[in-house]
């Protein structure tokens, strides 16, 4: 499965994200986790979906705004490899 990451820019509070993670995602969709910047509205969520196209679509459905979607792949440092 593709990992992605999504960039959001907005004034998120905690309990937000909190309500979001309750919620339950379409089939083939897994939020990772968050890094947070709460002064600056800035905020990096790692998935694995389908596609960055299909992420897109359902944030689109869930009104939820995003600046962009990456591709990524995971470079563990300590083993100097790439996962």
């Amino acid at each position: 499965m593709p990992r992605l990451i999504a960039v959001h820019t907005g004034p998120f509070t905690e309990d937000q994200f909190k309500d979001m993670a309750r919620k339950a995602m379409p089939e083939g969709f897994s939020w990772k986790l968050t890094y947070c910047d709460f002064d600056d509205n800035k905020f990096f969520c790692e998935w694995e979906a389908p596609s960055k196209e299909a992420l897109a679509e359902v944030f689109k459905a869930q009104s939820l705004p995003f600046d962009a979607i990456y591709p990524v792949r995971l470079f563990n440092v300590a083993k100097a490899e790439f996962e």
